[in-house]
């Protein structure tokens, strides 16, 4: 009991994060369906789609994959 207790808030905490991306083909900026999960330090780019996500849709932030 405790187990499936504890495996629920586990992935409470997983949720994603919003991201957002600019495809020059698509007018404004997109968002990342279902999300991200990329911190905001790292030294390879986080993309989707072939295009660097940020964590704003200012596109100031970007986002990197995890190690």
């Amino acid at each position: 009991l405790m187990a499936v207790g504890l495996s629920f808030a586990f992935e409470a905490n997983s949720i994603a994060q919003s991201g957002y991306y600019n495809n020059p083909l698509m007018p404004g900026i997109q968002q990342v369906p279902g999300g991200v999960d990329c911190p905001e330090t790292g030294k390879k780019a986080c993309t989707y789609d072939g295009y660097q996500v940020y964590a704003d849709q200012a596109l100031s932030i970007p986002l990197f994959e995890r190690p």
